[in-house]
C-alpha cells in the first residue's frame, strides 16, 4: 500500500550504525546554521584507541551520486554498490591511542567515507574506506608507526552494510576482508540483453496489488562479492603522507550477494550477514536475512550458520556522550491543547521576528512527539511554533470526527500564538502538509500556507494512506476531504509548495506538487512551486536545506509587506 513517511520527517535524522560511536556537542564553524560541525568518536572495541572525527552536521549534495538508483525505499549509489551515505564525510580524522591521549595523529587521507572503521583486534591498525572519482577503496593506518597505505586499485563496495555493520573486517594480522562490486555493478562480463518478453500479471480479488522491483534489481546495483585484501610489503612511509600500494592482492571469495555485516570467527573464517530466501524476515524492505560462514581456504563454499538472522557487530562499551542541551531548546515554551481525544503539544520556539509559521506534525494517539526541530524553522529568522497533533483515527473514523480534532487544535494554537504575532502562516511536511492545507482551507485568520513533500490527490493512493486503512471505495468522503487538489479553489491565500525532485515515495511523487500548483493557479489562487534537485522525500543536503530556509524567509517576508 502506498504510504506517507511520518510527518515528523523533513529533519536530517541520519542514524549512526556504528555501535561504538558517540556524538558530542556540535561546534558552530560558520555564520549560519548550515556550517556547523560535530565531533564524533569511533572507538576500538577494547577502547585502547579511537578516532575523533570532525563531521559537518549536514552532508553536501556534491557528495551524492548525480544519478542514484531507487529500489523500493532505498536510494542507492551505483558507484559504491550500496545505499547513498546519509552522513557527511568527515573533514578530519584524528587517531588517538589511550596510552598517548594528548598526542593524536591526523589521518592524511581525503574523502573518508562515513562508514564504521575496522579496528585490528591485536595490532595498532585501523582500516576504512575513502572515495576517489566517486568509487570507494580501502586504506589501512598503523597508528603506532603513524603510517597509512592506500589501495586505490582495489575497488570496494558497501552493499547494505549501512543496515547493520562495517564493510571491512580483519582476517588474521595482515589480511583485510572487504566487499568488491559484483559483475553486474562493474559491467564485467556483460552479455547480450535478454530476449524480448511481455510482462503479464493476473490476480483474483479481493486483494490490494502493489508493483515493486524484485531482489534481482537490487542485486544488480548493490550486489557485492566477499573478498580478501593482502597488502604487499612496502617501505617505511612519512607520517604526513599516504603511500599507495598498487601491488596489493585482492582475492574474491564468493559470489555476488547482498551483505549487511562482516565479522570473523575464532578460526579465521568470515561471517556474512546476507540476504537469503531461507533467512529471517521480512524486514522493512521485504528482505530475508541469514548468516553464513565463508572460509578463505575454501572460497565459494558458504556454510549456513544455526542462527537465522545476523546481528550487528557487538557493541563496545560506550563512553558517555558530552552532549549538552542547546540553549534554544532550554528556552522553548510548550503548552497543551485538548482535542477531545488526546492532548496536542504546542511548542513556541525562541527568537525570530515578523510573521509566525505554525508547523504541524501528525502523531498517532499516544505517540511521543519528536524533540527535534527542522533546521529551516530556526534558521530562517521568523517566529515559529510546532504543533504536535495526535489524531484519534479509528477504523471507522467519520469525517466529522477527524475534522473536529484538526480544526479545534489548530484554532486553539492560533489563539495561543496570536499573543506573539499578528500574522500566522501554517505549514507541514508529508501528512503534516495535508493537515496544514486542510486548516488553511477551513479556518479564517491564516495568512498563507507552506507544504513540503505532500500527497495532494488521495485518489492516487486508493488502498489506504497514513492512518486510514479503508479503501477509496469504502470511505470516499475521507479521501476527498484530505485531497488538497479537490479543495484547491478554497486555497485562496498564498501557498508555497516545496518538493524533492527525486521523491520516490509512491504516495508523494513530485507530480503531486506540480498538479496542486496548477490547480491552485487555475482556480485563481497564488502558488509558488520549488523543486529540489537530487532530494527525496526528506531534505538532507546543506544546499537543499539552505534553499528551503531562503524560500521560507522570502515567503513569510512578503506577508509583512502585503
Amino acid at each position: 500500500m502506498p504510504t506517507d513517511t511520518n510527518a515528523n520527517a523533513g529533519i536530517n535524522t541520519n542514524t549512526n550504525t556504528n555501535t561504538s560511536d558517540s556524538d558530542s556537542t556540535g561546534i558552530d564553524t560558520g555564520a549560519d546554521s548550515f556550517g556547523r560541525t560535530w565531533q564524533r568518536r569511533d572507538t576500538a572495541p577494547d577502547e585502547r584507541a579511537w578516532a575523533e572525527l570532525t563531521v559537518p552536521a549536514l552532508p553536501s549534495v556534491t557528495e551524492r551520486h548525480p544519478s542514484p538508483v531507487h529500489w523500493r525505499s532505498l536510494v542507492l549509489d551505483p558507484e559504491l554498490a550500496g545505499p547513498v551515505q546519509g552522513r557527511a564525510r568527515p573533514r578530519t580524522v584524528v587517531l588517538v591511542s589511550a596510552d598517548r591521549p594528548d598526542a593524536g595523529w591526523r589521518l592524511p587521507v581525503a574523502d573518508v567515507l562515513p562508514t564504521p572503521l575496522a579496528w585490528h583486534p591485536r595490532l595498532p591498525k585501523v582500516a576504512g574506506l575513502a572515495v576517489r572519482d566517486r568509487r570507494a577503496y580501502p586504506w589501512i593506518a598503523d597508528y603506532g608507526s603513524r603510517t597509512v597505505r592506500l589501495y586505490e586499485e582495489a575497488r570496494a563496495a558497501t552493499s547494505l552494510t549501512g543496515q547493520g555493520g562495517a564493510p571491512l573486517a580483519w582476517l588474521g594480522d595482515d589480511r583485510l576482508a572487504l566487499l568488491v562490486p559484483g559483475p553486474a555493478v562493474t559491467g564485467a562480463g556483460t552479455e547480450e540483453p535478454p530476449p524480448w518478453r511481455a510482462a503479464v500479471f493476473e490476480a483474483v480479488g479481493p486483494h490490494f496489488i502493489t508493483f515493486e522491483p524484485g531482489q534481482e534489481e537490487l542485486l544488480s546495483t548493490a550486489g557485492a562479492c566477499p573478498a580478501v585484501l593482502i597488502p604487499a610489503e612496502a617501505p617505511t612511509a612519512d607520517p604526513a603522507e599516504a603511500v599507495q600500494d598498487p601491488a596489493a592482492e585482492v582475492t574474491v571469495l564468493g559470489p555476488p550477494m547482498l551483505v549487511r555485516c562482516l565479522t570473523t570467527d575464532e578460526d579465521g573464517g568470515l561471517l556474512l550477514g546476507h540476504v537469503h530466501p531461507s533467512g529471517t524476515g521480512p524486514d522493512e524492505h521485504g528482505l530475508y536475512w541469514a548468516t553464513s560462514l565463508l572460509h578463505p581456504r575454501q572460497p565459494g563454499r558458504l556454510r549456513p550458520m544455526p542462527q537465522a538472522a545476523p546481528a550487528a557487530p557487538p557493541a563496545a562499551p560506550r563512553r558517555a556522550a558530552s552532549r549538552t542541551p542547546a540553549p534554544e531548546a532550554a528556552r522553548r515554551t510548550t503548552r497543551t491543547l485538548t482535542t477531545g481525544h488526546a492532548d496536542a503539544g504546542l511548542t513556541l520556539l525562541p527568537g525570530g521576528t515578523g510573521p509566525l509559521l505554525l508547523w504541524i506534525r501528525a502523531l498517532r494517539r499516544g505517540e511521543a512527539p519528536s524533540g527535534s526541530v527542522p533546521t529551516f524553522l530556526t534558521a530562517a529568522g521568523h517566529r515559529a511554533a510546532v504543533l504536535d497533533l495526535p489524531l484519534h483515527w479509528p477504523d471507522d473514523a467519520s469525517l466529522a470526527l477527524l475534522h473536529g480534532q484538526i480544526t479545534d487544535a489548530v484554532r486553539g494554537a492560533l489563539e495561543m500564538v496570536g499573543e506573539h504575532a499578528d500574522t500566522v502562516a501554517v505549514g507541514g511536511h508529508s501528512f503534516g502538509a495535508t493537515l496544514a492545507l486542510y486548516a488553511l482551507a477551513q479556518l479564517p485568520g491564516i495568512a498563507a500556507g507552506i507544504a513540503h513533500s505532500g500527497c495532494y490527490n488521495r485518489t492516487l493512493t486508493p488502498t489506504g494512506f497514513h492512518y486510514e486503512r479503508r479503501s477509496l471505495w469504502h470511505a470516499p468522503e475521507v479521501y476527498q476531504a484530505f485531497s488538497a487538489l479537490h479543495f484547491a479553489d478554497r486555497l485562496d491565500r498564498p501557498v508555497l509548495l516545496v518538493h524533492g525532485a527525486e521523491d520516490m515515495n509512491p504516495a508523494t511523487t513530485p507530480d503531486q506538487a506540480v498538479e496542486l500548483y496548477r490547480g491552485i493557479v487555475a482556480t485563481g489562487g497564488h502558488a509558488r512551486l520549488v523543486l529540489l534537485p537530487q532530494e527525496g522525500h526528506t531534505f538532507h543536503s546543506r544546499e537543499a536545506l539552505g534553499a528551503v530556509t531562503d524560500e521560507h524567509r522570502a515567503w513569510l517576508g512578503k506577508l509583512e509587506t502585503s
